[in-house]
């Protein structure tokens, strides 16, 4: 556990000192005050001190003592829990812990002699060399038979655990899919690794071992590091390189090269038990616990009735620290992720918004919001809409700044256009003027914050100046972040804040706007409708959902906000992969029991699926 933010007067003091650190470097996309004001506060979060800004880290401390120095001496007023802090706990690692082994016992025949009475010899897995836990496996020993199950895919077009039974077993299971079911859309959804491991688990499998297929990358394991989806799996899962674990294939049987082959050529499953070989899995891993926080401040509206609501501007100021399991870097060794782009551009829009606010208030009241744990899954932005420090019902609408500081040739995307009707008329009133080409997006969900405010039922607008080759990698660096850019996008959302703020209604949140046109956490294009909102974190239970979709298959089965679903007709629900499996083995029309936990106490209800 870390500790706590610091006081009012140590946070001046660091902010000072943090100050020093972004000096009076000026940059040729700074040529106004505002930009290069803009500029130095990106220099500061995305600084070697600040180590990028990893939650619970010392770093990410000093990116939030340097932003309510910021807020404090614009004179912001504090609107957290502690001050400006809106502490919160979450996992934010995962480390191997012992102990952690695979080992096999494998027979070899030999002419003449029983197998009974061969001996037999050990075959043991050098960890971080021969193999590696994945994050969310669990913890425990599996010992039994083991079966080569293919793709580990089960549908009634192709079952790779026909004929097989691996209940009590260790199975080992090819990565993606055989070259001629790339194209088959209903095998692709179900080709994930928590997908797979899903099937496996429910099929009675005690482990799974993950294989590449043949090719130039067989012998490459994946980054260990927290799965952003959650750790609940239900069943022990590694990976292992190819060439190792071709090796405890019997010499007399099939060779997994073959088994590969043959499911390439005949498009038929091919499965079999492993004949004389056994195998011990043992995985233990520790997850790290750590409290950090969301930075909150207030400007008061004017208005004596309107001040009472609120207007929520919102970035997220965490990163990924030395380079978690969300890296893209090419590299396996630690490098600070400077997240200069995401997400300190973001944050250095919300103080400099707050600046111009604080200077001419609205009429409603606006809350600044510097949100933690978004890259652990938006934890942050859940944590403050699970235990709002405002009632809820008084926020009138959530505008999001992530990744702001890349605007090229113009081009700005809002997303969340169909969250109001109100939306289009205040987007083209904004933009009027500015050397802006701006894109729309309707959904209101997505992989940032205002996910969860659209979630709520509350409207949303996220402004976004896209992608680029240093995402989430360590050369996401100041220098590149086009500050003049910036400060035009800027303008459009003050003007839109200023808007919604100063407006004699709020806008009304679209009817429907709760569901996600697109599921965000999955490739999978189902076939059914279910509606519900999931909460990402983690439940030990099963899968937390923060709301249903009115008139849903969800709703009209008689699932409600808060219930924890722990199963899916025969598949157990762990987490949000469980989830999406199980939904992509249902068609329009088909009937289900789904097992939820209210208030602690189970309930079977039955949904009725619906096409989308």
């Amino acid at each position: 556990m870390r500790k706590r933010l610091q006081t009012s007067t140590t946070i001046i003091l660091s902010a000072l000192l943090l100050g020093i650190v972004s000096g009076n470097v000026r940059s040729q996309t700074a040529t106004s005050a505002e930009a290069q004001r803009i500029l130095d506060h990106v220099r500061v979060l995305a600084s070697d001190s600040c180590q990028g800004r990893g939650p619970g880290s010392s770093g990410i401390e000093k990116a939030a003592a340097y932003i309510m120095g910021q807020f404090q001496s614009i004179g912001v007023r504090p609107a957290g829990r502690a001050s400006y802090g809106d502490p919160f706990t979450l996992t934010t690692g995962v480390k191997l812990s012992e102990p952690n082994a695979v080992s096999f016992s494998v027979i070899i025949e030999r002419p003449g002699v029983p197998v009974d009475q061969s001996r037999p010899i050990t075959i043991g897995w050098k960890l971080g060399a021969d193999y590696q836990p994945y994050g969310f496996s669990e913890t425990g020993t599996a010992k039994g038979e083991v079966v080569f199950a293919g793709y580990g895919l089960s549908t009634s077009s192709y079952d790779d655990y026909a004929g097989v039974d691996v209940k009590g077993k260790v199975v080992i299971v090819l990565r993606g899919l055989p070259g001629w079911a790339e194209k088959d859309e209903s095998l692709r959804q179900l080709s994930s690794i928590r997908s797979k491991t899903t099937v496996a688990r429910d099929k009675g499998a005690l482990a799974v071992i993950f294989v590449n297929k043949n090719g130039d990358s067989a012998d490459v394991l994946s980054r260990f590091g927290l799965d952003r989806l959650g750790k609940n799996s239900g069943v022990l899962a590694i990976q292992a390189r190819r060439s190792t674990a071709a090796k405890v294939f019997p010499a007399k049987g099939t060779s997994l090269f073959v088994a590969e082959t043959e499911i390439e050529k005949t498009k038929k499953p091919r499965s079999f038990v492993l004949a004389n070989v056994t195998s011990s899995v043992s995985v233990a891993l520790a997850f790290e616990e750590s409290t950090t926080s969301n930075i909150i401040g207030i400007v008061e509206g004017t208005d004596p009735a309107l001040k009472n609501e609120f207007v929520v501007v919102g970035a997220h100021y965490d990163h990924i620290g030395m380079g978690d399991e969300n890296s893209l870097s090419s590299s396996n060794e630690p490098a600070i992720h400077y997240g200069a782009d995401d997400n300190a551009s973001g944050t250095a829009g919300i103080i400099e918004l707050a600046r111009a606010v604080s200077a001419s208030p609205l009429k409603r009241s606006v809350l600044f919001m510097a949100f933690s744990g978004e890259e652990k899954g938006l934890l942050g932005s859940k944590h403050w809409v699970t235990s709002p420090t405002v009632p809820l019902d008084r926020i009138v609408a959530m505008i999001n700044l992530d990744m702001i500081g890349r605007l090229k040739d113009g081009k700005l995307n809002i997303q969340g256009l169909g969250t109001s009707a109100r939306w289009p008329a205040v987007i083209d009133s904004a933009k009027k003027g500015l050397a802006l080409t701006v894109t729309t997006t309707a959904d209101g969900f997505g992989p940032s914050d205002h996910s969860s405010f659209t979630g709520k039922g509350i409207p949303v607008l996220f402004f976004f100046t896209g992608l680029h080759g240093d995402y989430h990698r360590p050369s996401d660096t100041w220098d590149k972040v086009n500050a003049d850019g910036q400060v035009t996008v800027l303008t459009m959302v003050e003007r839109s804040v200023r808007i919604i703020g100063d407006a004699p209604e709020r806008p009304e949140f679209a009817k429907g706007a709760d569901k996600p046109v697109s599921t965000q956490s999955s490739s999978m294009a189902l076939k059914v409708t279910f509606g519900v909102v999931p909460d990402y974190s983690d439940d030990p239970q099963g899968l937390h959902i923060t709301g249903v979709k009115p008139g849903s298959p969800a709703e009209k089965g008689g699932l409600q906000s808060d219930d924890i679903i722990t199963a899916m007709g025969p598949t157990t629900i762990k987490n949000i992969y469980d989830l999406m499996a199980a939904l992509g083995t249902f068609k329009p029309g088909d009937v289900t029991t789904v097992k939820v936990l209210r208030d602690g106490k189970p309930l079977a209800l039955t949904v009725t699926f619906t096409g989308k």
